[in-house]
């Protein structure tokens, strides 16, 4: 599914029109990047949690040359799934 396609539907489901859905979608998603660049989780109940992790600095290396890396410490975003999210995909792919 496409942006497009998922605001068309959104707008559809709660009877707003599609330029308003994309603006709301769009406040929506600027508010979760800026709760989780400030290090804050997202709970959302029956879909699951979005919580931001740091990665510490490590060394990789090479196979091919046996070189080694630095890689820097970065944030990244991890997802877990709710129970419920979890059996309604699962009941939705035996059908």
């Amino acid at each position: 599914m496409t942006h497009k396609e998922f605001v068309s539907e959104l707008a559809d489901r709660v009877g707003l029109t599609q330029a308003k859905t994309a603006e709301l979608l769009d406040v929506l998603l600027e508010t979760l990047c800026t709760q989780l660049a400030e290090g804050n989780s997202i709970a959302f109940q029956g879909f699951g949690l979005l919580e931001p992790k740091k990665k510490m600095e490590r060394i990789i290396v090479n196979p091919a040359t046996k070189q080694r890396f630095l890689v820097p410490p970065k944030i990244s975003v991890s997802y877990r799934p709710s129970q419920n999210l979890k059996q309604t995909i699962n009941n939705r792919s035996d059908e």
